[in-house]
């Protein structure tokens, strides 16, 4: 799998699986602008893992 079908998969990743790979919690953010925030703060933490940490939760949550 390339890390960018790998990225994609991780665009397509709905609150609940945000959630349950990050550990941050959607409801601890701001609701407003459909939480943006908690969108924000989940993808900038995706951003910042190696790719092949990405890999491994790609296997694990796929």
């Amino acid at each position: 799998m390339t890390i960018d079908k790998i990225n994609e998969w991780w665009m397509k990743t709905d609150f609940k699986e945000m959630e349950e790979i990050t550990n941050f919690k959607q409801l601890e953010f701001n609701p407003e602008e459909g939480y943006q925030d908690f969108v924000d703060v989940c993808n900038n933490w995706w951003k910042n893992l190696s790719d092949e940490r990405k890999k491994d939760y790609y296997n694990e949550y796929n």
